[in-house]
């Protein structure tokens, strides 16, 4: 996969974190930034997953509620 350069504003205590950060870990900041997007990409994912496992589980619940009214009506 090719790589793009792109050009952000950041806020400048921001930039100097992830300076020191990078010097910590032995990585240049391209990196650092990369797997950052990386993380956020990955979790908004993981949100939208979530959301909508919550939302079937919802309809699940409701489906099996009216089932099982239906199901005591025909038992009566």
């Amino acid at each position: 996969m090719g790589k793009t350069r792109v050009t952000i504003t950041v806020d400048e205590v921001l930039v100097k974190e992830v300076d020191l950060a990078a010097v910590k870990h032995h990585e240049n900041r391209s990196h650092i930034m990369e797997k950052a997007l990386r993380y956020w990409h990955r979790r908004q994912k993981e949100l939208e997953l979530t959301k909508g496992y919550q939302a079937m589980a919802k309809e699940d619940k409701e489906t099996a509620e009216a089932n099982l009214s239906a199901g005591i009506e025909v038992l009566k």
